[in-house]
């Protein structure tokens, strides 16, 4: 990926900051040394503070340990390990008091770790599963053609204004989905925009901003919700035994962030990312021989009959695909409902089963559309589509194994855990308003969120600091956990420690070989402060005047 400067945009201050700030970021080495750098950094500083004795005594809220079987794996010498169908229930994490201390990945057993660890810690990084199942269906739906035919439907019915608005939307509503939308809509949010004669990067930029900025809140309710509002009882009972809240407790506030979210980020896009990037010139586009990513346009071209009965037949397969879902879903015991509740929402297998659902009707979709336009007409072209896909994220693959490292050692060093402690610590101290209390618990959830971008594990460790504390004060729990939504998500589109954050600068790579990652925190920035402003500002006032949180 070059990290060739762009040139240089004429503007106000605040275009010229960013300016400087894309090409500062873009001096910074390739990604994959980045991260390489950093694990050394952190097996450095670990060795600093064990040898300073740092620690910190706190209350978390973790679910009940977990039953993993090692199996062999024919043909390896390394143990395979099966973990539980399902990720832990909502009802089983409990509030636990630990100790931690700083462990140093340079003492004996933290070079043990090192070594023993490396293989593991690349296979349990989730974002590359997702990633490669996510893109079996998707892969195969963007070879076919049918990704392009979507994006000419959608624009031919939406103006330039409602273009942005829609994909801004989809984007935060996408979390419902859990991570698919970083695969699916911020490729097609730029291609969307590419086909109207807008830059694609702004395009690339408001999918992003919707789907990361936005990921705390939805119209509806996500698989998120019913984990962090159990981590929100656990912590409660701290306190209060006999209070609770539901699964539903921020819908009102989810709701009314959402229609914010999608008009603040539409018009950041608009009046500010849009001019500051001006005129897409294709000249700065890779080669089609120098880069193995594939870009929207690439899909065959397809005459105006064979696209339509492409998109009938996609239609139908992708009914008779649904179909087949929710007939393990609706009936009373279906496979895919809560064996005990029997409920559809909240960490169902349903819930948990998104992923493979997305892949599924996006594949019966693709083969489709393929099959009616003449584009695919064998299996084998499907496999091809497949192994195509997975060849444009091979450049990933190192960087994966790196960020996994970094994750790891940075978990296994404990550093994670001290430092939110020792910034929740600060709060409880404090003898101030309890409007300004909210506000420096937002600002230690920014910092907390440079160092683990992860919503449940964040939240794990600062509830059990935060709710005691509010509730002690008066302060409902519901509007705690929607300062925690607040505060939660922002930060996501900056930090590039962000487990998706490396694909968003190959996707900007697909339209500008000169991008890098100041590329994309430049782009980002403004969205960054306008989220920070004025949705801290909707937080505040919505607990001033004393709305209703949600059901």
């Amino acid at each position: 990926m070059s990290t060739a400067e762009a040139p240089a945009k004429s503007g106000g201050p605040m275009q010229r900051a960013l300016d400087v700030v894309e090409r500062v970021g873009n001096k910074v080495p390739h990604p994959a040394i980045l991260f390489l750098a950093l694990c050394v950094g952190v097996i450095v500083l670990s060795q600093l503070l064990a040898w300073a004795g740092v620690s910190a005594t706190y209350e978390v809220v973790k679910p009940d340990a977990q039953a993993v079987e090692v199996v062999g794996v024919g043909g390896s010498s390394i143990p395979g390990e099966v973990l539980p169908a399902q990720p832990p229930q909502a009802a089983d994490y409990d509030v636990v008091t630990e100790t931690v201390e700083i462990e140093s990945l340079l003492s004996a057993d933290g070079i043990r770790f090192l070594f023993t660890s490396f293989v593991s810690n690349f296979m349990g990084f989730t974002a590359m599963g997702i990633i490669l199942i996510v893109m079996i269906g998707v892969g195969v739906a963007e070879r076919s053609g049918l990704i392009s035919s979507l994006i000419r439907k959608l624009v031919a019915v939406s103006s330039p204004g409602t273009l942005t608005y829609i994909i801004v939307f989809l984007g935060i509503i996408s979390s419902i989905a859990s991570d698919a939308g970083y695969l699916v809509l911020i490729p097609l949010g730029a291609a969307a925009f590419a086909s109207v004669g807008r830059h694609p990067l702004a395009g690339m930029a408001a999918a992003f901003a919707g789907v990361a900025g936005g990921f705390g809140v939805n119209f509806l309710i996500t698989p998120t919700d019913a984990v962090l509002a159990e981590i929100t009882n656990e912590s409660i009972a701290l306190v209060d035994p006999s209070l609770s809240i539901s699964i539903t407790s921020n819908l009102w506030y989810g709701i009314g962030s959402t229609i914010l979210l999608t008009v603040l980020l539409s018009i950041v896009t608009t009046r500010v990312v849009e001019k500051r990037l001006g005129t897409y010139d294709d000249s700065v586009a890779p080669d089609a021989d120098a880069s193995d990513i594939q870009k929207a346009d690439d899909s065959p071209e397809v005459d105006e009959d064979a696209d339509s009965r492409g998109l009938r037949l996609a239609g139908w397969w992708f009914l008779g695909a649904l179909t087949v879902i929710l007939l393990l879903t609706l009936p009373p015991g279906a496979p895919l409902r809560d064996p005990e509740t029997g409920s559809i929402i909240g960490t169902s297998p349903f819930m948990n089963s998104l992923i493979v659902i997305i892949t599924v009707l996006f594949l019966a979709a693709g083969m489709g559309y393929g099959r009616g336009a003449g584009t695919i007409r064998s299996g084998t072209q499907v496999i091809e589509a497949i192994t195509k896909s997975w060849a444009g994220l091979a450049g990933l693959l190192l960087l994966f194994l790196l960020i996994a490292q970094f994750i790891a050692y940075f978990n296994y060093s404990n550093m994670p855990q001290v430092a939110a402690v020792k910034l929740g610590n600060l709060i409880e101290n404090i003898d101030i308003p309890v409007i300004l209390l909210l506000l420096i618990a937002m600002v230690i959830t920014w910092g907390v969120g440079i160092i683990i971008p992860q919503a449940i594990a964040k939240w794990a460790l600062l509830a059990p600091i935060f709710i005691p504390l509010f509730l002690r004060l008066g302060v409902e729990p519901e509007a705690i956990l929607a300062m925690y939504r607040t505060s939660d998500s922002p930060l996501n589109i900056v930090t590039p420690i962000m487990a998706y954050f490396p694909l968003i600068v190959v996707f900007a790579a697909r339209y500008d070989k000169r991008s890098g990652i100041g590329t994309v925190i430049a782009l980002m920035m403004p969205y960054f402060f306008a989220l920070i402003g004025v949705w801290t500002a909707f937080f505040l006032l919505w607990y001033a005047v004393g709305l209703p949180w949600g059901i």
